[in-house]
C-alpha cells in the first residue's frame, strides 16, 4: 500500500496546504557550515524570514539560502517541515510559518563580518592629538573670558593685563595643564588614550561653567562652591592672594573630586568604541599612564605661580601664594583624589 503525502491527502479532501518537494540533492541540516559560520536561532511566534533578516541586517534571500541551499519555494517548505519542525501555515496556506512550538525550531543566522572600523588604532596618537589641540585652544579662550588686555600701569611703567574675575586662575591653571599634558603624551605607553581623556575631562568643566552662566541649573554643589566664591578681584595683597587661592583650590577640588571618575568611565567607553577594540582591554591597561599624568599638576602649579608673580600687586605674590597653596592643596591630596576617581570609574565599568 502506497503512503499518501500530506499534500495528496489534503487534495483528496479539497483542502489546500503548502506544496513541498524533497530536494534532489539533500543539503545536510545543520551542516558543518551552519555550525562554524552561523549562529543558531530558536524561532518564535510572530517570526518570519523578513523579520529575522531585518533584525540581523542581512538580505532575506541570503538568509534562506544559507540555511537550505535553495531558493525553490517547495524545497524551502520541505526543509521547514522536515528539518525545522514547522507545522503551522501562513494564512494563504502556501507556506509553512514559524512558531514557538516548532521542534527543533532552529534555523541559523550567518555571522556577518563587522564593518571596518572608522578609526585606526595605530593612528590614535595623531587622531587624538588633533582633538586635544582643539581643547587647548578652547582652554585659552575660556581663560581669556576673565582677563582684560589693557590694565593698570605696572612696575615697569607699561600697561599690564588685568584679571577681571578670579575664575581666571583656575581656568589659566587648566590651560597650562592641558598644554603640558599634550606635550608629555608621547612619553606614555598609550598616548592615544591619554589624549582622548583630555577633551572628555575638560568638557565637564566647560559644561559646568556654561551651566552656571545660564542660571546654575544642574551645576553640582562642588562647582557651585567654586563659582560662588570667585568673582571680581579685591584690592590689597591679602585679599588678592586669597582670591587666587580660592579659585585654584575650589576649582581643582570640584573637578578632580566631582568630575574625574565619570570622565574616566566615559573616556574609556568612548575610546574602546571609537577604535572598535574587541575584546576591550581591561580598564587597568591605562592605569600606569593615568597616574604618571599626575606629575603634570605640580609642573602646572609652578608655572601658574610664575604667572601670579607677574600679574600680582607685588613681586612676592607668587611665592606667598605658592606657599599657601602647598598647604591648602598639596600634590598628595590631589593624588589621593585621583586614586579614588580611578576606583570609582572601575566600579562604574564593572571591572
Amino acid at each position: 500500500m502506497l503512503r499518501r503525502t500530506p499534500a495528496a491527502w489534503a487534495s483528496e479532501k479539497g483542502l489546500k496546504m503548502p506544496s513541498t518537494r524533497k530536494p534532489g540533492v539533500l543539503a545536510p541540516f545543520p551542516s558543518p557550515e551552519h555550525l562554524a559560520s552561523g549562529t543558531p536561532y530558536k524561532v518564535r511566534d510572530g517570526d518570519n524570514w523578513w523579520s529575522i533578516a531585518s533584525a540581523n541586517r542581512i538580505d532575506v534571500g541570503a538568509l534562506i539560502t544559507f540555511n537550505f541551499k535553495t531558493s525553490n519555494p517547495d524545497e524551502i517548505n520541505w526543509y521547514l517541515r522536515e528539518k525545522v519542525g514547522c507545522r503551522l501555515e501562513t494564512p494563504d496556506h502556501d507556506n509553512y510559518r514559524f512558531s514557538s512550538g516548532d521542534v527543533p525550531g532552529t534555523i541559523y543566522v550567518p555571522k556577518v563580518a563587522p564593518p571596518p572600523c572608522a578609526y585606526d588604532i595605530s593612528k590614535s596618537f595623531e587622531i587624538e592629538a588633533r582633538e586635544a589641540s582643539r581643547t587647548r585652544l578652547q582652554s585659552i579662550e575660556v581663560a581669556n573670558r576673565f582677563f582684560r588686555n589693557v590694565g593698570a600701569v605696572g612696575r615697569t611703567g607699561h600697561f599690564i593685563p588685568t584679571v577681571i574675575d578670579t575664575k581666571y586662575w583656575f581656568a589659566k591653571l587648566y590651560e597650562i595643564m592641558t598644554n603640558l599634558e599634550i606635550n608629555a603624551a608621547r612619553d606614555y605607553k598609550h598616548p592615544g588614550f591619554v589624549l582622548h581623556f583630555i577633551p572628555v575631562f575638560y568638557g565637564m568643566y566647560n559644561r559646568a561653567l556654561d551651566g552656571w552662566a545660564a542660571g546654575g541649573a544642574g551645576v553640582s554643589d562642588l562647582w557651585r562652591k567654586h563659582f560662588e566664591k570667585t568673582g571680581r578681584p579685591e584690592t590689597g595683597m591679602m585679599a588678592w592672594s586669597n582670591g587666587v587661592l580660592t579659585s585654584i583650590i575650589t576649582g581643582t577640588t570640584a573637578h578632580v573630586r566631582g568630575d574625574m571618575g565619570p570622565a574616566l568611565e566615559s573616556a574609556y567607553r568612548s575610546y574602546v568604541g571609537k577604535y572598535c577594540l574587541d575584546p576591550a582591554p581591561p580598564f587597568d591597561t591605562y592605569r600606569e599612564d593615568f597616574f604618571a599624568m599626575g606629575a603634570v599638576f605640580n609642573q602646572a602649579r609652578t608655572a601658574a605661580m610664575s604667572l601670579v608673580a607677574s600679574l600680582g600687586p607685588v613681586n612676592e605674590a607668587g611665592v606667598k601664594i605658592g606657599d599657601s597653596l602647598g598647604s591648602g592643596l598639596d600634590v598628595g591630596q590631589v593624588e589621593k583624589w585621583r586614586a579614588e576617581a580611578w576606583a570609582d570609574a572601575k566600579r562604574r565599568l564593572g571591572q
